[in-house]
């Protein structure tokens, strides 16, 4: 495996597990803390919606208790002594039909006579249990209040009864009047409220037991499972207002209650932290797909800059900074394959070593950069004339070795002198100078004893008697 793709592993370990670590903590703390959010602000705050709504609800059935209670034709009908017990049911089922109440009522004080829109249902009695709530409200010091209990007109309808005290110009008790609401309708309320605030609404008694709710609960709830050493029914029944949550299975129950004096019930809001954890579940797995996408996007531009930085790196440990040639780290490895692939086929391979005559003194007479240009030059019309499948490398200075497969010392003889008079008929203009440049040139063909290094050695040799013998000469090794 290479450095770069190890590299890749790594860069993509240490960037996946950063955003996922990240995400998974991000995940967390928002699921505490948006459930402690929820326990303590945003559930008791949904109460007191329910509650406020809850009373606006009842509020109409109050009013009109109260415009009955102070209806001048009531109060005359009981001082004249009841006559005339046609008129009061004609009075309760006109306020039955006009206001749409499941029921209209009203109990004399005088003759306890419970008086229906329906007709007189019966005398109420301090002997009868289902009788007490009349002695109760009669003794209240509030001028009204709610009551919950079957209705006498239709006995399997539980009915919520708004009891108003009915009394003279004196403040004399003369008696309750009042109207019901359907429990159905307080229940079609409570699932309206259930589905506007995405939680369970249900009322509870003093003994923890469910009293009305509206749908069935999709969890029974156990009031006697213990939470921070309190029973979930003490907890609820103990104080007024409540707000707590506990764990079950996967998820934590979220509880929000206050006691309703008027129903003397508590309303209890209960909402599950499983949506809290689908909509956060869904946020994670976005935030997952959006350091997918970042991850790739990282590694991406990693991979083709980390390529592109490798490739100046090859270019630039192959390549003669210079002249754009092979370097002499490139060409050995090059040349010792060409070299066993010759042997091992018995084909020709020769090597050409090419040196620029006196050149210190170009660089004596016309500085440096100007012999940098020289060699550029002289670089070009080297590779211009070589074949395809010819290696050229810059050997060092002003020197340049060429290895030549399938050639043979007769043909690279006829290369070498093409190159010559290439160079003779050339004149290299520069900065305003013109200069002619001759080349000294070695070669040497592969014997069947030689080994790579001593075909450039041969090669290299018979450079040196080139230059010893005037320069501006062909010598074969």
């Amino acid at each position: 495996m290479t450095n770069k793709i190890k590299f890749m592993l790594l860069l993509c370990t240490i960037v996946s597990l950063g955003f996922i670590s990240t995400s998974m903590v991000g995940y967390f703390v928002a699921r505490n803390s948006l459930t402690a959010q929820i326990s303590s602000d945003t559930l008791p705050l949904i109460g007191d919606n329910i509650y406020s709504e809850i009373q606006r609800d009842l509020l109409k059935p109050i009013i009109i208790s109260s415009l009955m209670a102070n209806d001048t034709f009531l109060k005359d009908w009981v001082t004249n002594g009841e006559q005339s017990t046609d008129k009061i049911i004609n009075y309760l089922a006109k306020i039955q039909t006009s206001y749409d109440t499941v029921t209209s009522f009203f109990i004399s004080d005088n003759s306890l006579k419970y008086y229906h829109s329906s007709g007189v249902l019966k005398t109420i009695s301090k002997d009868k249990a289902a009788d007490q709530w009349y002695f109760h409200a009669k003794n209240m010091d509030a001028s009204h209040e709610l009551n919950i209990d079957f209705d006498p007109s239709a006995k399997h309808s539980l009915t919520v009864f708004i009891n108003y005290k009915v009394l003279d110009k004196e403040g004399n008790f003369l008696g309750i009047t009042g109207v019901g609401l359907s429990l159905s309708k307080v229940q079609a309320i409570i699932e309206d409220y259930q589905m506007r605030y995405q939680g369970e609404i249900f009322f509870v008694d003093d003994n923890g037991a469910i009293t009305l709710r509206g749908s069935p609960l999709t969890d029974d709830i156990d009031f006697k499972e213990v939470i921070d050493g309190r029973s979930i029914a003490k907890r609820i029944t103990g104080q007024k207002n409540a707000s707590f949550s506990y764990p079950q299975g996967r998820h934590n129950i979220l509880l929000d209650s206050r006691y309703l004096e008027e129903f003397h019930w508590y309303l209890v809001v209960r909402k599950n932290d499983h949506n809290i954890d689908a909509d956060l579940y869904d946020s994670l797995l976005i935030n997952l797909l959006i350091s997918l996408v970042i991850t790739l996007a990282v590694l991406s531009i990693s991979w083709f800059t980390l390529s592109g930085y490798q490739r100046r790196l090859e270019v630039m440990a192959s390549t003669d900074k210079l002249t754009g040639l092979n370097n002499r780290q490139m060409f050995d490895p090059i040349f010792e394959q060409m070299f066993k692939y010759a042997s091992l086929s018995n084909n020709a391979l020769s090597v050409v070593v090419i040196d620029i005559d006196n050149f210190k003194t170009v660089n004596d007479q016309h500085g440096h950069t100007f012999g940098d240009e020289v060699l550029i030059k002289v670089a070009e019309l080297i590779k211009h004339s070589t074949r395809n499948s010819d290696v050229l490398c810059r050997w060092g200075g002003e020197e340049f070795v060429i290895a030549m497969p399938n050639c043979n010392s007769t043909e690279a003889l006829h290369f070498a002198q093409q190159l010559q008079q290439n160079f003779a008929e050339t004149l290299f203009t520069i900065a305003q100078h013109s200069i002619e440049i001759q080349l000294s040139i070695g070669l040497s063909e592969r014997t069947v004893t030689d080994q790579s290094k001593q075909l450039i050695f041969r090669a290299d040799q018979a450079l040196l008697s080139a230059k010893r013998n005037g320069k501006n000469q062909i010598v074969t090794g």
